[in-house]
């Protein structure tokens, strides 16, 4: 007697097809890879263009609850939208080729789904979320230890090599000093649509000569900076938003990077430019900053050249309901900005509204090079009005226009990471031992009482510089090879709880100590570049 066909009898004949037909799924689907941006035009002799068809690897966390082993098969992953690798992880161990689109379904990629940190992507691979709403429902956590060619020892979540483009993406790095994307070098980065927020550190650091596009993100409270441009980075900062964090954006060093079209909104402070930096800024909202929203920092070496708009190329950057001062420059030089909407109430420094140029760098300086590298700036197209409006804060309490700066306040976060060196190479020379014959008392027991703070001169616009003491005072210390009162009390002008303490080379002068380095560094500069003294970063375990 005929039987009409069961459901189950259905499902076991598709298996039985699967079966004899595994090819077709193992096959990845081919489709054509992003465009890169017009910024990089590749010449059709050029070695390094993308290829014209790429393979789509599906990627999606606890990926066994779907697709062919939700059947009760056991079939291995394969990058195939019904069986995709379990992580990121997996898909990189296939060793992707450049023009390879890694794509994410929705869910938390972590140390706790199988990920290995940092991920390293490969040249020309794309990463891969929901570029529309800016990876809202993908999350990548994590954090791991990456060896800096410029900066030693970091910790961060992606590493990106040349050609690589991460979209659609929320990136968090909780760790202590944590970086979302670390930028070392590489060229022709595009960073779009992405969510960085709840690093504890930046959301993105470009160093090196890394070259990059970065547009259309979201940099929302991160501990430190939204983005931070050193090295001699070049690119693009277009279209996005820098949010409710300490600087929105860092830039130092030698980075020429172009800042345009950003929404600036809700930071302590909204641009800080230090070192012998040559951004140009057109055409960004810079509103609601608890202090200001561009500061201009000298530097030991000498001072930033920011191109602000000149009369050929006007900035058109919009300053709106900053707290203290909308431009605020503490470089010691005339700064050119023409053409920005500002509140000559809230300028502090020399800034002049009228100008060809941007302000040139120091004569001992190569107008054309520095350290080799070109400062050339890419020609700036005509921008549109950011879309978005701040939040209306209450206007503050007008300031008279000042010929001298604002004192900056620097918050606990870093602007200027010289290169870390791995050890004290110089050797602290010990004082000369007294005249007197009486015996010198151990180390323990010398006890040198600070000059009383009413003697000293308070320095306020150097003291202002200074990174806020942490709680934790130790382990790396800004020491001065010196027991002089006069030194101590132009340290103490600053900086009035340094003091006198014993060592093995005998007493020295103790300007702060932080947790980390990074801090130590910065303070160490001021102390040089500001004072005049000899100031030296050593560990706690060195005296």
């Amino acid at each position: 007697m005929l039987c009409k066909p069961s459901f189950l009898s259905a499902i076991a004949t598709s298996l039985m097809i699967l079966a004899i037909a595994p090819p077709l799924l193992a096959r990845p689907v081919q489709s054509p890879t992003q465009a890169l941006p017009q910024t990089w035009k590749i010449s059709q002799q050029d070695n390094t263009a993308l290829p014209q068809t790429a393979a789509l690897i599906y990627v999606a966390p606890r990926s066994n609850a779907l697709g062919l082993n939700a059947l009760g098969l056991n079939v291995k992953a394969d990058g195939s939208p019904m069986n995709p690798y379990a992580s990121i992880a997996a898909a990189l161990a296939t060793k992707p080729v450049a023009g390879t689109v890694i794509q994410l379904t929705q869910g938390i990629y972590s140390a706790e789904t199988g990920e290995s940190f940092p991920i390293r992507l490969p040249v020309g691979v794309t990463l891969r979320g929901e570029p529309i709403v800016r990876g809202l429902n993908t999350l990548i956590r994590g954090s791991g230890k990456f060896i800096s060619p410029t900066f030693a020892s970091q910790n961060i979540t992606i590493l990106a090599a040349d050609d690589v483009r991460i979209e659609g993406i929320t990136i968090t790095n909780p760790n202590s000093r944590g970086t979302a994307i670390w930028v070392e070098s590489s060229k022709r980065v595009a960073i779009a649509n992405n969510t960085f927020t709840n690093s504890d550190r930046e959301g993105l650091f470009l160093t090196g000569t890394a070259d990059a596009i970065v547009s259309e993100n979201l940099f929302k409270k991160n501990g430190a900076n939204g983005l931070s441009a050193v090295g001699s980075s070049t690119g693009e900062i277009q279209n996005n938003i820098f949010e409710s964090t300490g600087f929105g954006l860092a830039i130092g060093q030698k980075s020429r990077v172009n800042v345009s079209n950003n929404n600036i909104l809700n930071n302590t402070d909204g641009i800080v430019i230090s070192n012998l930096s040559a951004p140009t800024l057109r055409n960004n909202l810079i509103a609601d900053s608890k202090r200001n929203g561009i500061v201009i920092l000298k530097d030991r070496k000498g001072y930033p050249t920011p191109d602000l708009g000149t009369s050929i190329n006007l900035g058109k950057n919009i300053f709106r309901n900053n707290l203290d001062k909308d431009l605020n420059n503490n470089s010691g030089v005339p700064q050119v900005a023409v053409g920005n909407e500002l509140d000559l109430k809230k300028i502090a420094g020399n800034i002049a509204f009228s100008g060809k140029y941007p302000t040139p760098p120091l004569p001992n300086i190569s107008s054309n090079t520095i350290s080799n590298v070109e400062i050339t700036r890419s020609p700036q197209p005509i921008f549109n009005r950011p879309i978005v409006d701040p939040s209306v804060l209450p206007p503050s309490q007008p300031s008279p226009i000042s010929a001298e700066p604002l004192p900056v306040i620097l918050p606990d976060i870093l602007i200027d990471r010289d290169p870390i060196p791995v050890a004290v190479t110089t050797p602290i020379i010990p004082p000369a031992p007294p005249s007197s014959l009486a015996p010198t008392p151990p180390l323990a027991q010398v006890q040198v009482a600070p000059i009383p703070l009413t003697q000293i001169p308070y320095n306020v616009r150097v003291a202002a510089l200074v990174p806020r003491a942490a709680i934790d005072t130790t382990p790396y210390l800004v020491v001065i090879p010196s027991s002089d009162n006069e030194v101590l009390q132009k340290v103490q002008s600053a900086v009035p709880s340094a003091r006198i303490i014993p060592s093995r080379f005998g007493n020295i002068i103790m300007v702060q100590g932080y947790p980390d380095r990074d801090r130590a560094e910065v303070l160490k500069t001021i102390v040089r570049s500001e004072i005049g003294l000899d100031a030296r970063v050593v560990h706690q375990n060195t005296l």
